[in-house]
């Protein structure tokens, strides 16, 4: 009986030891840790150097009044560059394409606060102010 549970406790630190030598290969010639590392994870996200020119969306428009199935879709054109929004509608049954609408939005842009609910970006401004003078009363 003894000489079991000697066997197994040389078996399990044989196996332990095992264990993290070849996690510590492991790391040193993958560099990916194993198990439980004190070394940080660093992820590394690759923004794209620019932003996209422009942005399309498609939605389909429901069916008019007496039609069965949608046969107009409504795309949706921004041009982050010029600052400008267009909308055109397509009917899928004929191909016809037209604009509805164009926009320039730069100006809209611009407005720092309209139809907006509270808290308002001012009233966030003045809190900010008061928090940074609290802070530096201290």
């Amino acid at each position: 009986m003894k000489k079991n549970w000697i066997g197994t406790v040389v078996l399990v630190g044989a196996s332990m030891a095992a264990g993290q030598l070849l996690s510590h290969l492991w790391e040193q010639g993958f560099g990916q840790p194993v198990g439980f590392s004190v070394e940080p994870l660093q992820v590394v996200v690759k923004q794209p150097t620019e932003l996209p020119k422009c942005f399309v969306e498609s939605v389909m428009v429901p069916p008019l009044p007496g039609e069965n199935f949608p046969r107009l879709r409504l795309y949706t054109v921004v041009d982050t560059e010029l600052k400008k929004i267009a909308l055109f509608h397509a009917d899928i049954t004929t191909g016809k394409l037209w604009l509805l609408s164009t926009r320039n939005i730069q100006p809209d842009l611009m407005i720092d606060q309209y139809n907006a609910t509270s808290p308002l970006p001012s009233e966030l401004v003045q809190e900010y102010q008061r928090l940074a003078t609290e802070k530096n009363m201290r």
